[in-house]
């Protein structure tokens, strides 16, 4: 009997050792896994999008305008004279607010110097235009335009001998192409016509071109 209970003890002693020892040796990171739902998602920073650049809706221009194959006359009293002109040279800004795409609406005045018939000597009348200006541009190619424009206005042709000047209507009109150089800078090139309906002391003086202009401008 006594060995019977010396050997249960034995065995009781054994698997108490057995259970100490597996505790002591467990890893001790063996730590209960952490629940998903509890940790926050990271989610990556996504960059804002760059602002567009809103478009330009005024327009600032300069053009040469060489003006060719003119033509004069007078009329009053029952009788009537007419002549061509002399090459005449001037110089025109504008300024064009894009109403919607395409279309510009704006004041072109400009200024034409050498105003003398053909082969006369001597000093040469001046004119001075304040033009409206309505011009409609059609893009056919990334940053090239075909354009049309309308300029109606008034007149007014100085006399180069300090006599009355000559006063009226005056419409021009033409077609043209603008390329632009950079995103505000652009070129022209247009040929069109303009006719004079001037009057001086009642009697007709009228004033016509062939209207050119070499331009540069930007947009603003």
């Amino acid at each position: 009997m006594r060995k019977v209970s010396l050997i249960v003890g034995l065995s009781l002693l054994a698997v108490a050792s057995t259970a100490r020892a597996q505790e002591v040796t467990a890893p001790a990171g063996d730590a209960p896994a952490a629940d998903p739902a509890a940790t926050p998602p990271v989610v990556a920073a996504t960059p804002a999008p760059a602002a567009a650049a809103s478009d330009s809706k005024m327009q600032l221009g300069l053009s040469l305008l060489p003006m060719a194959l003119g033509k004069w006359s007078a009329s009053g009293g029952g009788a009537s004279v007419s002549g061509d002109l002399a090459l005449a040279y001037g110089v025109g800004v504008s300024f064009g607010y894009v109403v919607i795409p395409g279309l510009t609406i704006g004041l072109a005045p400009q200024a034409v110097f050498h105003v003398i018939p053909k082969d006369a000597s001597g000093s040469s009348a001046k004119e001075y235009d304040i033009m409206a200006r309505v011009a409609y541009a059609y893009t056919v190619a990334p940053k090239f335009a075909l354009y049309a424009e309308v300029l109606p206005g008034y007149s007014i042709v100085t006399a180069p001998d300090g006599g009355d000047s000559a006063k009226g209507l005056a419409v021009a009109g033409g077609v043209g192409a603008m390329m632009d150089v950079t995103d505000q800078m652009f070129v022209n090139l247009g040929v069109g016509y303009q006719l004079g309906l001037q009057k001086v002391s009642g009697n007709d003086a009228k004033f016509s071109f062939l209207r050119i202009a070499l331009g540069v401008g930007m947009k603003l």
